[in-house]
């Protein structure tokens, strides 16, 4: 980038302790959470309000300084370009540089855990406990098919300003349809049920593609062994 006459303006240590990107596998589960944030994520652990607001400056701040021309040099592409090549740009070549570009497509590892959730959603133990899931939630006053559509009703997710009551009357709402989200899914055994599913197909798929999923954990290690050196 600074041969192409460039910044790139690096995105800042992450604050607090990073949450698992299965908290939320099958939805919201804990309770206490919910009762403050409803569906929205709860900020990292150990990370305040006030942190929180300062590191959101920050990144609006570091969106700004990425113009049109920046971009291009990073991916090798105008706004305009349609596709999802990774090959251009000082990103392509750090990808190449690392041996990553084949992983950046589609990989045995991604195709596994699709492969793996949309059996489990075509499984009727799965569809048999969303439809229990589903009439509890009716029983409490919340209509949904299942704790997806629950979590991605559009009335949550509508960006709004200042302190209405309006708003409020949202927030309350939300609240509330994910607290009895959260006690219906406990009522039903549904986090049980679809993990139980899921880990048998997953065992099924790893068993009848290791050779392709041991090919990507040595090419991320090949990776990381480049990458410190390069660091060094």
């Amino acid at each position: 980038m600074k041969a192409k006459g460039y910044t790139w303006p690096a995105r800042p240590k992450r604050l607090g302790v990073a949450r698992s990107a299965n908290e939320r596998r099958y939805g919201v589960t804990d309770p206490g959470t919910v009762r403050v944030y409803g569906y929205h994520l709860a900020p990292p652990a150990g990370v305040t309000a006030e942190q929180l607001a300062e590191e959101t400056r920050r990144e609006k701040k570091r969106k700004a300084l990425m113009t049109d021309a920046l971009t291009k040099a990073y991916t090798g592409r105008d706004g305009a370009t349609t596709g999802t090549s990774l090959t251009g740009g000082c990103r392509g070549e750090a990808l190449k540089q690392l041996g990553l570009l084949r992983l950046e497509a589609l990989n045995a590892v991604d195709l596994a855990q699709q492969q793996g959730w949309k059996r489990t959603e075509a499984d009727s133990r799965a569809k048999a406990v969303n439809a229990k899931w589903s009439a509890c939630m009716k029983k409490a006053g919340h209509t949904y098919a299942d704790p997806h559509a629950a979590a991605g009703d559009p009335a949550w997710w509508t960006e709004g300003e200042g302190d209405s009551a309006a708003l409020k009357k949202t927030r309350a709402a939300e609240i509330a349809t994910a607290v009895a989200d959260v006690k219906c899914k406990q009522q039903v055994g549904y986090v049980m049920v679809w993990q139980s599913v899921e880990t048998t197909y997953q065992n099924k798929i790893i068993e009848a593609n290791k050779q392709d999923l041991e090919d990507v954990r040595q090419r991320w290690q090949s990776a990381l062994r480049k990458a410190a050196q390069v660091l060094r």
